[in-house]
């Protein structure tokens, strides 16, 4: 009923069709991955167990923190640019992926130094996390998701990263039969990541853009001096999102990072639902901009009275069946992981708020608030963390993160930004125009 709604007072009649036709795609995506997931994390959990499971966790959260370096805050800036002028489509994607190539071979070369000065790592950490972070080398070809996000072409992306995702998902099942190690499980996603890669560049032959990509370095000057703020905002995301994770294994061991991942886990799948809205919005708001103030306001605020009522809703259901989704997906050595589960679930509405806030920060070429709200927020998380993780082991972890999330999100505002805040605030006053 939300969904139904929010399209309809999103877009005007020719715009229907392909904002319903992308959503149904990227929808069919997020929903098999999220579906296919539970399934496959949960077995992997209870295969496992939450010592090497948390090492895992650990592992891939590093890897996480250098990715959002390796992107150089670009995504965003290149699907607005490429949405505002099409023609100009192969300069922009031609420069955006030389950078992203850069960016990925300097954020590996970084992760190999972190491993390196890191206290506690034995070789079998760091080769753990080394084997993981190859990753980072695929994913230079999500550029091409780009150029079908800002085309309303994500079912080439979907269908792509759809047929990878389930080989692994096949893969990892496989692994869990046979016993494999804990190798294995880290090898996984670097190969759902090649062929991901594989799977976008068979696709961008059979959609490409009108002239070959070209490298333009005026450009290139123009995107990072717009994308630095988004890059250090990306890296103090992670900071409020995943250190929670680094604090949890120094204090606690690896036992109670496996506890708070299966958490963690379970809330963050619900994010896929925002960032499946983000990837159609964001090209509308960008056009709707252009139109004029007053159709541009009002689809903002419409958006974040949708996404206030979505979020609601879900983080609802969530802390409700909490401990009932635990037991049976993850058996009773995850028990504690139920009210991490609990908690964590409310990071969904400032997840929700906090991607409309991105896409208005963008419009308004106003990316160093979200630099500061970033570092407003990793400081947050860094303090609560100090003072609550320790203490209170996963729980307190999970307090932190949504303390941090909120206050970047939203309570951020009101000091950074007092237009996004009374945005923000008079929207929620519209909530009731989604409901049922």
């Amino acid at each position: 009923m939300v969904a139904g709604k929010l399209q309809a007072l999103l877009v005007n009649r020719p715009n229907l069709r392909a904002f319903a036709v992308n959503v149904g795609w990227l929808a069919a995506d997020k929903f098999t991955r999220l579906f296919v997931a539970i399934f496959i994390s949960a077995w992997i959990a209870r295969y496992l167990g939450p010592d090497r499971y948390g090492l895992l966790a650990y592992a891939l959260t590093l890897v996480s923190m250098f990715q959002a370096l390796s992107v150089l805050g670009l995504d965003n800036l290149v699907v607005r640019d490429i949405a505002a002028a099409s023609e100009r489509a192969h300069l922009v994607l031609g420069t955006a992926v030389r950078l992203r190539a850069a960016g990925a071979v300097g954020a590996y070369m970084a992760l190999g130094a972190t491993v390196a000065v890191l206290p506690g790592h034995d070789h079998a950490t760091a080769g753990i996390v080394l084997l993981a972070g190859l990753a980072l080398l695929f994913q230079i070809t999500d550029v091409i998701d780009l150029w079908f996000q800002s085309q309303l072409q994500s079912r080439r992306t979907v269908i792509a990263k759809m047929l990878s995702y389930l080989t692994t998902a096949g893969v990892k099942a496989t692994l869990v039969m046979a016993g494999a190690s804990l190798t294995w499980f880290a090898a996984a996603g670097v190969v759902e990541t090649a062929l991901t890669a594989i799977s976008l560049a068979v696709s961008y032959r059979l959609f490409r853009t009108r002239q070959d990509w070209v490298w333009d370095s005026a450009l290139a000057r123009q995107l990072l001096r717009q994308s630095w703020p988004l890059l250090i905002s990306g890296l103090s995301i992670f900071l409020y999102m995943r250190t929670s994770v680094i604090v949890l294994r120094e204090q606690a061991g690896n036992a109670e990072v496996g506890l708070y991942s299966v958490g963690a886990t379970l809330s963050e799948m619900w994010y896929v639902i925002p960032m499946t809205i983000f990837s159609s919005v964001a090209p509308i708001i960008a056009r709707k901009r252009a139109e004029g103030a007053e159709a541009y306001q009002r689809t903002l605020q419409q958006v974040f009275a949708g996404m206030w009522a979505l979020s609601f809703a879900v983080a609802t259901f969530n802390i409700v069946g909490a401990s009932t989704f635990v037991n049976l997906l993850y058996g009773h050595q995850y028990a504690k992981s139920a009210e991490v589960f609990a908690i964590h679930a409310l990071t969904f509405i400032p997840v929700c708020i906090g991607v409309v806030q991105s896409i208005w920060l963008i419009n308004e070429g106003r990316s160093k608030i979200a630099l500061l709200q970033a570092l407003i927020g990793a400081c947050t998380a860094l303090t609560m963390n100090a003072l609550l993780t320790t203490r209170y082991g996963a729980n307190g972890a999970a307090v932190a993160t949504v303390v941090s999330q909120f206050v970047q999100a939203f309570l951020a505002n009101a000091l950074l930004a007092p237009d996004l805040f009374r945005l923000q605030c008079r929207s929620l006053l519209l909530t009731k125009a989604f409901r049922p």
